[in-house]
């Protein structure tokens, strides 16, 4: 038997996440037999570059935690995405120590 998968024509990715989730204006859809929610496949874009970015050098209590690095930038932890997203990072374990990353001075939503 098939896996049901059907769009979602009335809902909205806004109703469900917040205003900072990387999944923002996303399709919304419905699977599986007890039409479970879940949202299109999330595609990576370009941060652009800005001359008021900011850099910094990932030190040991940051390492792996691009959440603390996302708090002490932003004010809130939610953008640990968008970071990792500027920096072509696909994995936290890439998220190392001594690493020279940028920080996005415009958040986006996508």
């Amino acid at each position: 038997m098939a896996n049901f998968f059907e769009f979602a024509s009335t809902l909205s990715s806004n109703m469900y996440v917040s205003s900072t989730s990387r999944y923002i204006g996303s399709r919304v859809a419905y699977y599986g037999q007890q039409k479970k929610i879940t949202f299109n496949i999330y595609q990576r874009e370009q941060v652009p570059v800005s001359d008021q970015d900011k850099y910094m050098i990932i030190t040991a209590g940051f390492e792996y935690r691009p959440d603390l690095v996302s708090y002490k930038t932003y004010g809130t932890s939610d953008y640990w995405w968008l970071i990792l997203q500027a920096n072509n990072i696909n994995d936290v374990y890439q998220f190392k120590t001594g690493l020279n990353i940028r920080l996005p001075y415009t958040v986006i939503q996508f």
